[in-house]
């Protein structure tokens, strides 16, 4: 083999395992770049999601039938002919009367409980 084409090839050799030197030194970078760029992506995504859902809720809180319903609970307001109607709840006193009764009993127990366990202790 001539000495010139001896020499080419090492040169040519030389120079395709630097460039595959510089691909191999960069690639860990380029993954992790792609990931944070994935990463990013996906945050975009949440964000717009976000996004459409406050345009909705402000479009919503800005409508005709939020800002009645919400006259109608804060100021006591009411349409022309229309009558009000109060719903009292006899279950709620009931229940507020057995709870009393439930922590009376229980009180009764407990102080039952302590008297026995000081008079074995006596």
């Amino acid at each position: 083999m001539p000495r010139g084409q001896l020499i080419f090839t090492f040169i040519l050799v030389f120079v395709a395992g630097f460039l595959v030197w510089l691909i191999a030194k960069d690639y860990p970078q380029k993954i992790e770049t792609e990931r944070q760029i994935g990463d990013i992506k996906s945050k975009i995504e949440v964000l717009k999601k976000e996004e459409g859902r406050q345009k909705s809720l402000t479009e919503y809180l800005n409508s005709e039938s939020y800002l009645e319903k919400q006259a109608r609970l804060r100021l006591n307001l009411k349409k022309e002919g229309e009558e009000v109607v109060f719903v009292y709840r006899k279950d709620v006193e009931t229940a507020s009367g057995s709870i009393e009764e439930m922590e009376k009993s229980l009180l009764s127990k407990l102080k039952e409980w302590f008297k026995k366990v000081s008079d074995t202790l006596k």
